[in-house]
């Protein structure tokens, strides 16, 4: 054991309690009477205070002989002990019943743990290293990403233990080795997912991955994947990522694909935030939130990445790829608040307002996941165009990965303003001042052309053989409902709806005098054309009112991108570039 480690033992002797038990062992610290015992508030890669310390029970503090020390609590997370140099003993309990990939969780087939859910540490004592002692019953196997020897484990620091899950249970242990790498995958849960082809499409991912910066940064990497009744997203570490899929859903090709996007994009999370980060991020704040404006970088072009790395593994052909930019482009113009909030603001304000969304979030704001990618994808386009076609947003990452993260400095918004420049051969300022820090229209259509992309629109229903059917998805009114219940969640501003007086919490009971309820809200609207002046009763709280609603033609549009066989050399150039066929 390294000499001044803090140790950790977590053991589960009663699975079906949920409660995971937690020893931790200080060493003397010498010249500290005191020292403050800190609880994270958040996980890294996941930009919302959650507070852990609620979980925590039967909080006991000794010295090394079991004596009680002196400890006051100063706030919702934080403990002072005065030890007065002596070793520490700090044993408590975690409730873990939360199934994501932020936190812990424990039943009777498995434990899971996200480090900042579950360890303590000592403020000012973060770069200490850290050993842990998994007790697990009695057939379960520890799947981490940390060096270790049986069931104890090593990490250069408290920042190392929280960035390394751990996966205990009964998962299925499976392996492959990619350019000098070993890859393990925990596999927990039921799936109908054929799972050899599971990890050729893994392999596929992190070869193309790999081939885009030169080789891995690590020897060994671990993906911990949950088969749950519904997908829950995934969560970036620097050697391990989890993987929350819906187990029973690998009913078709599609399932496959979105298993591999999830994949693709917390793995190129390896590079882009846990290696080229902002400097907000890392060393980390645990007890508070750290503010960025990079997040439209870090997580809106792994957006984009992501998907190049599908095409390029060779799991998604272009003609795909082009169909599925066409409908999420379409889906992205219907957002009312595209263009409303920058990107870099929209970065800053994620803490508050993308994951505490007040009612009108969507109409003054987007995610930044998905602006992102599109102002990637706009990035991508002018690069390619400035330099023939030769370089894109995949060589942005290279360089920056060249100077700043293989160095293990983190960037700020200038440094990859300069790299986007020195890439180009041009300025690129306008960019940065009307996409990333304005809300200029991103102008992909007119980018498309110019690649040697068809761009087409047509109406919702044009496409549909069945003309009623089409017909009836003409008139448009500007509303969202609730997913059981015919209660307005948004309303379009400037919409027929917002003309008509309707807002948020308004339930709809009737129109034109002909009961409503969620499963039929949206049909009986779509009786009527356009023009249609329809009456439209609703409660407001437990008042009844009506009002007149003149529907509107739908400004939703289905668009079409395709290669196009008579583009000219530039235009090929750029288009083979970037598509890489």
């Amino acid at each position: 054991m390294p000499i001044g480690a803090v140790r950790y033992r977590v053991s589960m002797p009663e699975p079906i309690s949920h409660e995971l038990h937690v020893t931790m062992q200080i060493p003397p610290l010498p010249g500290r009477a005191a020292f403050d015992l800190v609880f994270p508030a958040w996980a890294p890669g996941s930009y919302m205070v959650r507070d852990f310390a609620r979980n925590i029970y039967d909080l006991v503090i000794t010295d090394g002989r079991g004596r009680p020390l002196e400890n006051v609590r100063i706030d919702k997370q934080r403990w002072r002990v005065r030890a007065h140099g002596r070793a520490v003993r700090v044993s408590y309990r975690v409730f873990a019943f939360e199934a994501t990939v932020r936190t812990s969780f424990l039943d009777d087939s498995h434990a899971y743990w996200n480090g900042t859910s579950l360890f303590f540490y000592v403020e000012g004592e973060v770069a200490r290293p850290c050993m842990v002692q998994v007790d697990p019953p009695r057939g379960w196997a520890i799947a981490t990403a940390l060096p270790g020897r049986g069931r104890t484990f090593r990490a250069a620091s408290y920042d190392e233990l929280a960035d390394s899950p751990f996966e205990v249970g009964t998962h299925r242990q499976l392996a492959f080795r990619s350019g000098g790498t070993r890859f393990e995958v925990a596999l927990y849960g039921p799936t109908n997912a054929d799972i050899p082809r599971l990890v050729r499409d893994l392999r596929a991912v992190v070869g193309a991955a790999g081939r885009m910066f030169g080789g891995f940064p690590f020897r060994k990497y671990l993906f911990i994947i949950h088969c749950l009744p519904a997908r829950g997203g995934g969560l970036e570490h620097a050697s391990s990522t989890t993987l929350d899929i819906a187990g029973m859903g690998f009913e078709d090709d599609k399932a496959y694909r979105t298993f591999a996007a999830l994949a693709a994009h917390e793995f190129f999370h390896a590079w882009n935030v846990k290696r080229i980060h902002d400097r907000i991020l890392g060393p980390f704040d645990y007890t508070r939130e750290n503010y960025t404006r990079l997040l439209w970088f870090h997580e809106g072009f792994t957006e984009f990445a992501e998907e190049l790395i599908l095409l390029r593994s060779g799991l998604m052909d272009a003609g795909a790829y082009l169909d599925e930019l066409a409908d999420g482009w379409g889906k992205y113009l219907a957002r009312p608040g595209r263009n409303v909030t920058p990107l870099a603001e929209l970065s800053f304000e994620a803490w508050i307002k993308q994951y505490k969304p007040a009612d009108n979030h969507i109409n003054r704001a987007i995610s930044y996941y998905e602006k992102g990618k599109w102002a990637a994808l706009v990035l991508e386009l002018m690069l390619r165009e400035a330099t023939g076609g030769r370089r894109g947003v995949i060589d942005l990452f290279r360089r920056l990965w060249q100077r700043f993260g293989r160095k293990e400095r983190g960037i700020v918004v200038d440094d990859i303003q300069a790299a986007t420049t020195a890439l180009a051969g041009r300025s690129m300022d306008g960019y940065f001042r009307r996409f990333i820090d304005g809300t200029t229209e991103l102008p992909v259509p007119r980018l498309l052309r110019r690649a040697g992309i068809t761009v087409g629109t047509r109406a919702p229903g044009a496409d549909d053989d069945d003309e009623t059917r089409g017909e009836r998805q003409r008139a448009w009114a500007g509303l969202a409902f609730a997913a059981d219940r015919s209660v307005v969640k948004n309303v379009v501003p400037g919409s027929p709806a917002w003309k008509a007086g309707l807002t948020f919490g308004d339930e709809l009971v009737a129109i034109d005098n002909y009961r409503v309820a969620a499963n039929n809200v949206g049909r009986r609207m779509a009786d009527h054309r356009p023009g249609t002046a329809v009456r439209v009763a609703f409660f407001r709280q437990e008042t009844l009112r009506t009002t007149i609603l003149e529907l509107a033609e739908t400004p939703d549009k289905r668009w079409h991108f395709r290669s196009d066989s008579h583009a000219q050399g530039p235009a090929r150039a750029i288009r083979r570039g970037w598509l890489g066929v």
